[in-house]
């Protein structure tokens, strides 16, 4: 699992119906999507999906499930990250990053095709590959 892409579905550590939401950052150029990028040589999907949201939108996080089948080419990888949803956006320290926030549903000026984070909005983690013992 060491080549590719990642792509993180960074949620709420503690989810609730009045929280259900993930993060995601706006690209100077594309617009909006989820953080991502890049595995490095000899990284696993995991640790990439952690380097690169802390890159892109400062956070950290545990990653809890990895899947391979939503993304055709790359892993989605499910971060849990112990920040409190809030409404109001902030910056990142990457230049190609305008801003990063928490969603509760898909914004408008989407990079990607909606259909794309409807299916991992709605993917079931249970039958994903567990990253916890």
């Amino acid at each position: 699992m060491s080549d590719g892409f990642v792509v993180i579905w960074a949620i709420p550590m503690i989810n609730s119906d009045d929280n259900e939401c993930w993060v995601m950052v706006r690209h100077k150029d594309r617009g909006w999507e989820l953080p991502g990028g890049a595995i490095h040589e000899g990284e696993e999907a995991d640790v990439a999906a952690l380097r690169e949201l802390f890159e892109e939108t400062g956070l950290l996080g545990i990653a809890k499930a990895v899947e391979s089948e939503i993304i055709e080419g790359g892993y989605v990888v499910l971060v849990a990250v112990p920040e409190s949803p809030r409404p109001d956006a902030w910056s990142s320290s990457d230049d190609s990053i305008e801003e990063v926030g928490w969603c509760k549903e898909v914004p408008e000026k989407l990079a990607w095709d909606s259909g794309e984070i409807e299916r991992i909005l709605n993917h079931d983690w249970s039958a994903s590959i567990s990253l916890e013992s």
